[in-house]
């Protein structure tokens, strides 16, 4: 029965809508205009205070490997429900939101790279599961087509593992904005234990003949490196 399981549970990530996973999220990458990277950050603070009032969970995040150019930051916003998605929605069109956009626009301070929307292959997770995570990579795959329910189990293998050694998973599929890629996030409570997750990973046999059998079922599309400047309490 476990492998008629593992396929039901993997039909049901890729074919279950958005709305009815648990946590949400939508990321907008920023790169900041030459030497205005603090006057950015500070319009992001400000950006999270308003939508922390509309419901959402708010995370800023700084890359510091794997992107080109200045200072870049994701500006991630998570919820739990579609109906807190859709609280935050209609507060983008308020006069509240509207003033703020038209103050910092005044004086521009970074440049809109990117914007994504993700579902978490977890259900159980929820928008305030992040509000204690240190450094992170994210790995962006590629899935090969009639895979996935192989790539599936290859990749929940890899979490057992990973967390088994220190590491925080979380995984995504695309949703609006991508082209049906998968993010597998690694996260870690500070620098040491990164590295420490790290090296264990490296010479983890379990880890480096998964890696082998799973040859074929994914391609690597980009990887980055980043910690955490604000996130909500």
């Amino acid at each position: 029965m476990k492998r008629p399981l593992r396929l039901f549970l993997c039909l049901a990530v890729i074919s279950t809508p958005l709305t009815a996973l648990a946590e949400r999220l939508e990321v907008f990458r920023w790169q900041a205009l030459e030497g205005k990277g603090e006057q950015l950050v500070g319009a992001l603070l400000q950006a999270a205070k308003l939508h922390e009032k509309s419901g959402a969970k708010v995370g800023i995040f700084q890359m510091d490997v794997g992107v080109p150019g200045g200072a870049t930051f994701d500006y991630v916003l998570r919820w739990d429900s579609s109906s807190e998605w859709a609280t935050t929605k209609a507060y983008n069109s308020s006069d509240e939101w509207m003033a703020f956009v038209n103050e910092v626009t005044k004086t521009p301070s970074g440049e809109l790279m990117m914007s994504l929307e993700g579902l978490n292959w977890d259900a159980s997770v929820t928008a305030a599961s992040f509000a204690d995570d240190g450094p992170f990579r994210v790995f962006i795959w590629r899935p090969t087509p009639g895979m996935m329910p192989k790539i599936y189990e290859t990749f929940m293998s890899a979490k057992a593992i990973h967390e088994g050694l220190g590491a925080k998973i979380n995984i995504y599929n695309e949703g609006v904005g991508g082209t049906g890629n998968i993010h597998y996030v690694m996260s870690w409570k500070d620098w040491q234990t990164m590295a420490k997750s790290n090296d264990a990973i490296a010479s983890n046999e379990e880890f480096l003949a998964l890696q082998m059998s799973a040859v074929g079922q994914v391609s690597p599309v980009a990887s980055i490196q980043g910690v955490p400047v604000y996130y909500t309490k």
